[in-house]
């Protein structure tokens, strides 16, 4: 019965062999201290587990029989790793050192992947500007070696040269400084004192030959009855009026007297905006006779128009506009250029608290036919034109008509003597003149500045509803 026992216990063992599983499922028992099923299984008589015993005792696994006899599991164990094949990708094992390094190697990668994209995109964009350069650059090498060289411009050929005035002086130019002006002109000048029964005043005046004849401003001498000249040298002489001439401004008057320093006539046409022009006469009083003032050309042959008491424009004069302030007293006084000679006569200044330094002056050129025409006797009614114009007139009173038609309405004609009064009625309303349109009164008077007395100028006007046009003659 042993030998049966023993052989059923070896036989149990061989049932049970130890391989890898089994150690596996074994120890998590051994070491919790639970009872396993397989255990209770397993029991048997204590004489059969202490003949057991003993041939575990014989089998036992020393180290020495571990080297020579190996173990199913190792016998397992090495079939398994001959069979087994090596993989061809390597087994990652994830852990936190291991994500961190795996995240900074892509991101260094991205890193590097954009600068290369960027040095691409630049070097590529260079390499674009360096061909449309060079292109452009042989572009205009080709058009310079194909265009023909310019031909000279002939007499209708449009040019776009544009003309600038330059005026370059020598040491012999004849310029003079304000001091040599003053020097040389001032025994030239002559203060006039004027009275009537009702006024007296003071004016200005300059010497025009060496036996007595004087020019100065119409204005200052005319309906005065006692006329004294004073010279530089404070001698005084009374003096007659020649001629004179309300239209122009201008007067001509003699005291008996020789060897007289006449001012000498410049050209006045010769003057250019910004050349430096100086005054010399008596502005407020006697008192202050001899008085410089100095300044430039503001504009020449400025257009001034004056008004009458009805703001009705009684004439148009060409006149030199400066800034040399002068003042009343300074009315007839030389305006003379940096040669020393008389190129204007001062006739008036804007006088407002608004403005300043915009003075006038008749010019020379347009001066001087009249004043010799005086001299001698002779008739200058053609000359006045250089130097006062008559407006342009229609010879009507209107209104502004504001009612189903805008324009200017008539109200009553001047004199039967225009041309207006024969060919149009009271009531007409105005609308246009020429091509100009006209919805008021001071339109009608600022589109006729632009014709002379004598023109011909096509009315458009309404009587009643009926749209009607004449041609009519200005007036004067």
């Amino acid at each position: 019965m042993q030998e049966n026992e023993k052989n059923f216990n070896e036989n149990e063992i061989n049932e049970a062999p130890l391989n890898e599983e089994n150690l596996i499922k074994e120890t998590p028992f051994e070491n919790s201290g639970e009872p396993s099923e397989a255990k209770e299984e397993q029991t048997v008589p204590t004489d059969i587990d202490q003949t057991v015993s003993e041939n575990l005792t014989e089998l036992s696994l020393s180290e020495t029989v571990t080297d020579e006899l190996p173990s199913p599991i190792d016998n397992e164990n090495s079939d398994m790793e001959a069979t087994r094949e090596i993989p061809e990708e390597p087994i990652y094992i994830w852990n936190y050192d291991t994500q961190k390094k795996f995240d900074a190697e892509k991101s260094k990668k991205k890193r590097s992947r954009a600068a290369i994209i960027y040095a691409s995109v630049m070097t590529a964009a260079f390499l674009v500007s360096f061909a449309i350069l060079l292109v452009l650059l042989l572009t205009n090498a080709f058009d310079n070696a194909v265009t023909p060289s310019p031909q000279p411009s002939t007499p209708d050929t449009p040019s776009s040269t544009s003309v600038v005035y330059v005026k370059e002086y020598s040491s012999d130019s004849g310029v003079l400084t304000t001091q040599e002006i003053y020097s040389k002109c001032l025994p030239s000048v002559v203060s006039i004192s004027v009275s009537s029964s009702s006024s007296s005043g003071v004016g200005s005046g300059f010497i025009i030959s060496e036996d007595g004849y004087i020019v100065t401003a119409n204005h200052v001498v005319s309906g005065m009855s006692q006329i004294t000249v004073i010279l530089s040298n404070n001698q005084s002489f009374k003096a007659t009026v020649v001629d004179g001439n309300e239209f122009t401004d201008l007067a001509l008057i003699k005291i008996e007297k020789t060897g007289l320093p006449a001012l000498k006539i410049g050209k006045s046409s010769s003057l250019l905006v910004g050349d430096h022009v100086v005054a010399i006469g008596t502005p407020a009083s006697v008192d202050f006779a001899g008085s410089l003032a100095d300044g430039t050309v503001s504009f020449n042959n400025r257009v001034f128009k004056i008004y009458n008491d009805n703001n009705v424009i009684e004439k148009k004069m060409t006149l030199i506009q400066t800034n040399a302030l002068v003042n009343p007293g300074n009315s007839g006084c030389p305006l003379i250029n940096q040669y020393g000679e008389v190129v204007g006569i001062v006739t008036m200044k804007l006088n407002s608290t608004y403005f300043e330094g915009m003075c006038f002056a008749i010019p020379t050129d347009s001066a001087m036919p009249i004043i010799n025409a005086m001299k001698n006797g002779q008739n200058y009614d053609a000359l006045l034109s250089a130097v006062s114009q008559y407006p342009a007139k229609l010879g009507i009173t209107g209104e502004d008509a504001k009612d189903d038609v805008y324009g200017a309405k008539i109200i009553s004609f001047s004199s039967s003597s225009y041309d207006i009064s024969k060919k149009m009625k009271v009531g007409d309303i105005i609308t246009q003149i020429d091509s100009t349109v006209v919805t008021s009164v001071s339109e009608l008077s600022r589109a006729l500045d632009a014709y002379a007395p004598g023109d011909t100028v096509k009315i458009t006007f309404y009587r009643s509803t009926q749209k009607m046009t004449v041609n009519v003659i200005l007036g004067k």
